[in-house]
């Protein structure tokens, strides 16, 4: 993380890469084995306020009007909330870089 290009396929071993695509919680990363794609799992639908970060969106919510890459998430997301994303309304992790606080404690 915070680093760029944030991904490195080379990284870890292969446990660790699938756990965290499993974890992600943006949606925005998948892997393959033996040429077959894993990407979502059903999940509830819901949307979590994150400290000084993004709303973390669950659970297949469509976006209207928001045209998602190939490949994106059906069951979770993550939207900008510090208004400096390169890639709006989802969270691209420019909160970390401009230090965005959302007033809460």
């Amino acid at each position: 993380m915070r680093t760029d290009p944030w991904i490195d396929p080379n990284g870890a071993e292969v446990e660790a890469i699938v756990e965290a695509v499993r974890r992600c919680p943006s949606g925005a990363l998948s892997y393959l084995i033996e040429d077959v794609e894993h990407r979502d799992t059903e999940r509830d639908t819901g949307i979590i306020v994150s400290k000084d970060g993004p709303y973390f969106v669950t659970g297949g919510i469509e976006l209207q009007d928001v045209p998602q890459g190939g490949g994106a998430s059906t069951e979770r997301c993550a939207l900008c909330r510090c208004g400096e994303s390169k890639n709006k309304p989802f969270c691209d992790g420019t909160h970390w870089d401009i230090g965005f606080k959302d007033g809460t404690d």
